[in-house]
């Protein structure tokens, strides 16, 4: 696993990537409601296996960077007490 730092705009990028693909899996349950189309066949297992192994990453990766926040505030915090 390679670990990549990230900036906000990097961030940003990567959270439109997603939302991007919701959109297409949200525009395929609407063309199957609006034309009666059920029982769509995916093969899901892989995909179901990544969505949760991406959730863990992101509450993970989310827990990580409020570790850093804190930090960063408790410097500033000291920093301003010095002066």
């Amino acid at each position: 696993m390679t670990l990549n730092a990230y900036d906000a705009a990097m961030l940003d990028q990567f959270a439109l990537r997603l939302l991007d693909l919701a959109a297409v899996v949200r525009q395929m349950s609407q063309r199957s409601r609006e034309y009666g189309i059920d029982g769509v066949g995916l093969h899901d297992k892989k995909a179901l296996e990544w969505i949760t192994n991406l959730e863990r990453w992101a509450r993970k990766s989310a827990a990580d960077l409020e570790v850093r926040v804190l930090e960063a505030r408790a410097s500033q915090r000291a920093l301003s007490r010095r002066e």
